[in-house]
């Protein structure tokens, strides 16, 4: 699957990037809001794995846009808003799943594997 992986702190985007990637996904990945829009208006992906607390806007933001302009098979928050009014805001808004960090990787990957392929 191709995916757009939206993270801000450098070395969690660069440690999940590669995890994603050693399970056989292509993943692109984005620092914040604006690099996420760019990417969007350039290439297409199959599922959007994005941090709720961006720099420069939210990933509830970048939900709502990236909704507008593809279709998408899974959209996945992964977050440190945790609490639960902010997990209920999360998926009404539009995320599929909602993972809370740290999280569990296989949490992620469980996911993804439920993902349909067409």
């Amino acid at each position: 699957m191709n995916i757009l992986l939206v993270e801000d702190h450098d070395q969690s985007r660069t440690v999940l990037s590669n995890l994603l990637i050693h399970c056989g996904h292509e993943v692109l990945m984005a620092a914040n809001l604006r690099e996420a829009m760019i990417l969007l208006g350039d290439l297409r992906f199959d599922v959007l794995v994005s941090d709720i607390g961006l720099p420069d806007g939210s990933g509830l933001e970048l939900l709502a846009e990236a909704k507008r302009r593809q279709p998408w098979k899974k959209t996945v928050a992964l977050t440190a808003h945790a609490q639960p009014e902010e997990k209920e805001l999360g998926l009404r808004s539009g995320f599929d799943a909602y993972l809370t960090k740290p999280f569990d990787f296989h949490q992620l990957r469980s996911l993804l594997a439920e993902t349909p392929s067409a």
